[in-house]
């Protein structure tokens, strides 16, 4: 066993671990902390729970200088982040699913979750304020958690007020690259029954990328503030009612890319050359005439309310939530008018309510009961404008339009609108029944009814003509499905610190809408379910006096009707829409480990490994110079135009698009003491993932090698915590990666090319911080 731990300690990454000093006995017991988790609807120690899940608490995210969503992947290897072309297509993966589509009427596959309130626009959480734990749920989880939580869920648990107490908080952060936080907490006893807290913040830094054609302007900086009120209210032991309310304005434009290869003679290259800029893996640089701007508004409130009902609860959970955004880019990356516009807005509103009953762990039976509506409306408009000229090599760098006797400057211009109407409504339930007192059974399902409805629109704009195969377009479709999605398993208990489980799961990802490309009025734009099931096994065990803690699973999931955004095999324009792709499998294992090794040290791994491969996926557009079938290869040619440079495949047997089949890392921390009136803390933690090809097609150009991350913190600090100063450093190596890695925009305009995008953490940042609590 020894060796076994020897070998995992150096192998893995995942949890974190925080420790409640002020909580220490004089003489304190060495063990892991244990974590109390809501997975199941109600309060269970982490290791109880028969789920791969992590579990976080706030304190190890702030360590770990965590304050996006997207960094979640430092503390669970099993998730990553697929970066697209703004921040509403980008989404979570976990163990290889996810989404990624510019439509507001596909959901994730991964379900975001802020205090039991599911976020129809999961980009709308811009930043971590004041959190208490956040948990990862891996696998189909749309059993109890609201909807569309096929592949996983990640459920962020805030802090709330505290009764009897006036307190404050006040985090200051400055680091390199104009990297500025504050976040500051107030929480104020009103009297023995009530308490507000209200928290503010305000995150900055510069860019990375600077647009040399308009004065070294940054085309990412990031600015966003929030604000959030909260009040808690117990007028006895039995009723406790929670509200919250927030704002968040982000002044940001997600992702800004620049060229990685370009070809020489196209527009790219002559461009390039005109401004000093130089293709490559760490290229910083673009020269385009057309914008990179984006900003949003989100904000909403929470009522929960919970009422005891002798050793019952009833809990109700009311949401209602708003969120407006637009993002628009130079779609050519050039200062060639090609598509100088391109990008879109949308506005979405939605309210959901769940009702449910948890009963007390009991000797033979407990369960957890409700019912769950929600609906949303969401609307938005893809519009491309420009004016459709370019550079080839035969031109000899002079601007020509594309289309033949089209005078330059004619102003070309596609917009789309769309309005999506979603309702769902569900039943569930899960019981566990203690067969005997080591075997349980765990049993759940969810019945769930969708109503859909799409109104499509495309009109010419006064002054422009359509960008070629778009027509004047109005439909109204509708789609509506009645899903049980389920879950069911032993958990046996081989002893109080040793736990085994096996699960079978069937998930559901609702149907939706493409709604991208509509190239006629009879075209279908209907979307059906999404359909994983999922087998997995798994072991939670603690050794050594709880010093130890190791958590293992395996896992095998296919995937049926998976929901992919495609490129439109009937359309002249190479656009893209939403279809049911196929079929994926994914399959692996999980480890990770907490240890306790020493009085104020404490170490956290993990390791994952995730073979996902596409077992169906027709109509993938080949790559420049992927041989078609007439030369022996897979591609045939569009239909709408047959000597095109590109093709399209089915890419059964290739790797999952964004996913590396190895991720591993660790994280330490030592505390002690330095003298009566002074602690002192480090904290390192490294994170290393195997290549990664971001391309559906198997693109030998898209491919990122594999890279590590080290990153740290030093401070000393009050002995309770009262105030504390640190160093910190992310991507300490300075190791610069793409987070995506996609082909030309349009491969006539520079063929063979490749565009990157880079993720804030790209970049070494290294900063000071202050920590005061009073």
């Amino acid at each position: 066993m020894g060796a076994s731990v020897g070998v995992t300690t150096m192998l893995a990454a995942g949890g974190a671990l925080a420790e409640d000093e002020t909580s220490r006995p004089t003489n304190p017991v060495i063990i892991v902390d244990e974590i109390m988790v809501t997975a199941q609807k109600r309060a269970e120690n982490v290791q109880d729970v028969p789920l791969a899940i992590t579990a976080v608490r706030g304190e190890a995210l702030a360590s770990m200088n965590i304050t996006q969503p997207q960094q979640l992947s430092l503390i669970d290897p099993s998730v990553r982040f697929k970066q697209s072309l703004s921040s509403s297509a980008s989404g979570l993966t976990i163990r290889g699913v996810g989404t990624s589509s510019f439509s507001a009427g596909i959901e994730q596959s991964i379900s975001t979750v802020v205090d039991g309130v599911v976020l129809a626009d999961p980009a709308s959480l811009a930043t971590l304020a004041d959190v208490e734990r956040v948990e990862i749920l891996r696998g189909p989880q749309g059993m109890l958690f609201g909807k569309n939580a096929s592949a996983g869920l990640v459920h962020f648990i805030t802090n709330r007020p505290k009764l009897n107490e006036n307190s404050g908080q006040l985090h200051l952060q400055y680091g390199e690259r104009g990297e500025e936080v504050l976040q500051a907490i107030g929480n104020l006893a009103v009297s023995d029954t009530l308490a507000l807290r209200l928290v503010a913040t305000h995150n900055q830094r510069d860019g990375l990328i600077r647009n040399v054609a308009k004065d070294n302007a940054f085309t990412d900086p990031q600015d966003v503030s929030t604000l959030t009120l909260k009040a808690l209210w117990r007028p006895s032991d039995d009723l406790t009612v929670y509200f919250s309310a927030d704002r968040t304005d982000n002044d940001a434009f997600c992702c800004s890319s620049t060229w990685r290869k370009v070809t020489p003679g196209y527009a790219p290259a002559v461009t390039n050359a005109r401004y000093g800029v130089v293709a490559g893996p760490k290229n910083f640089q673009v020269a385009a005439n057309g914008p990179s701007q984006g900003k949003s508004t989100a904000q909403g409130g929470t009522l929960q309310i919970d009422y005891g009902l002798g050793e019952h609860t009833l809990t109700s959970i009311s949401a209602y939530r708003s969120v407006k955004r637009e993002a628009f880019y130079d779609g050519d990356l050039t200062t060639v008018s090609y598509v100088d516009t391109n990008g879109g807005a949308g506005k979405t509103d939605w309210l959901s309510q769940e009702l449910r009953l948890t009963s007390p762990i009991g000797e033979h039976f407990d369960y957890v009961a409700g019912l769950y509506l929600f609906h949303s409306k969401a609307s938005s408009l893809i519009r491309q404008r420009g004016q459709l000229s370019w550079i080839t090599p035969a031109t000899n760098g002079v601007v020509v339009p594309v289309i033949p006797g089209a005078p330059l400057g004619a102003i070309f211009e596609t917009s789309t609108y769309n309005d999506i109407n979603s309702t769902s409504f569900a039943g569930f339930g899960q019981v566990g029944l203690h067969i005997t007192p080591k075997l349980d059974l765990i049993a759940g399902a969810r019945v769930t009814r969708d109503e859909i409805t799409l109104d499509y629109h495309r009109a010419p704009t006064p002054g422009a003509v359509y960008i070629p195969g778009s027509v004047t377009l109005d439909l109204h479709q509708e789609v509506d499905n009645t899903n049980t999605s389920w879950r069911i398993g032993p958990r046996y208990n081989f002893s109080d610190d040793i736990m085994a489980y096996a699960t079978v799961s069937r998930g559901y990802k609702g149907p939706g809408f493409s709604g991208l490309s509509a190239a006629n009025s009879l075209a279908d734009q209907r979307v059906q379910p999404e359909i994983p099931t999922s087998y997995e096994a798994g072991m939670k065990a603690a050794f050594l006096d709880r010093r130890l803690i190791v958590n293992a699973n395996v896992y095998s999931t296919t995937v049926k009707n998976f929901q992919a955004q495609v490129s439109d095999l009937t359309s002249a324009t190479y656009s893209s829409r939403i279809t049911n792709a196929g079929e994926i499998k994914t399959r692996g294992f999980e480890a990770n480990l907490m240890a306790r090794p020493a009085t104020g040290l404490s170490i956290t791994a993990g390791l994952a490994y995730t073979h996902a491969r596409y077992a169906d996926f027709n109509g993938v557009q080949c790559y420049f110079g992927q041989p078609k079938i007439a030369q022996g290869g897979p591609c045939s040619a569009p239909p709408a135009t047959p000597t095109s440079l590109d093709g399209f495949f089915n890419a059964k047997g290739l790797s999952l698009a964004g996913v590396p089949d190895w991720v591993y890392g660790v994280s330490a921390v030592y505390e002690r003491s330095l003298s009566p009136g002074l602690r002192g803390f480090f904290q390192a933690n490294w994170n290393w993932q195997s290549d990664i090809n971001y391309s559906i097609s198997g693109d030998p150009g898209t491919i990122q090698k594999a890279y590590g991350l080290l990153g740290g913190r030093i401070g000393v600090s009050a002995p309770d915590k009262a105030w504390s100063v640190a160093l910190y450093a992310s991507n300490l190596l300075d190791k610069r990666y793409a987070a995506q890695i996609t082909p030309s925009p349009v491969t006539a305009l520079n063929p063979g090319g490749y565009v990157q995008y880079f993720s804030p953490d790209s970049v070494r940042r290294v900063g000071i911080s202050l920590d005061v609590a009073f």
